[in-house]
């Protein structure tokens, strides 16, 4: 019964973290994301990041991702959008359909770091760091809790004087 147990929890998908446990041995220790910010210096390492997509868009060779960077718990989920740090490019070779990789959508990637891309954001220059995707994880959507609704009852509402009858004849209001 013990070994049934073992091999159920074993199994279960909620444990698995993101990505592989390959590309984790090879990362070795987390670089914080404003040493990427800062220049070409971890050019060729691999990372782990993660964020909310804020756009999507195919070219020729592939796809681009642009990514509000955030934060990663325990299971390389991305945390809050206030925590940002700034912003990241993701590229892969693969074709990823803008719809699927929408706005606001949780995805944690695994890559190399290619170096960074300045480009134009509002009035000023931002320098991207660019990842080249080796492993790409999207988020499921979380769903919405609504409060079941319960329909409006007035708390001194008294059916009795909506009636016709009343018990005081001469009673008029």
């Amino acid at each position: 019964m013990f070994l049934l147990v073992l091999l159920a929890l074993g199994a279960y998908p909620g444990c698995a973290s993101v990505p592989s446990r390959q590309f984790r041995q090879q990362v070795g220790s987390p670089i914080p994301f404003q040493k990427l910010l800062e220049g070409n210096a971890h050019v060729g390492e691999r990372v782990i990041l993660g964020g909310y997509i804020l756009g999507t868009v195919n070219e020729p060779d592939g796809t681009r991702i642009t990514v509000l960077q955030a934060p990663l718990n325990s299971r390389n989920k991305p945390k809050s959008q206030d925590l940002s740090q700034g912003r990241f490019v993701v590229r892969t070779e693969q074709f990823l359909d803008p719809e699927i990789y929408r706005k606001d959508r949780k995805l944690t990637v695994g890559g190399e770091v290619l170096g960074a891309s300045p480009q134009p954001l509002g009035n000023r220059t931002y320098r991207y760091p660019v990842i080249k995707a080796e492993e790409l994880y999207l988020w499921p959507k979380e769903p919405r809790y609504t409060r079941p609704y319960y329909p409006y009852y007035d708390y001194w509402y008294y059916p009795r004087h909506h009636y016709p009858y009343h018990p005081y004849p001469w009673y008029r209001w």
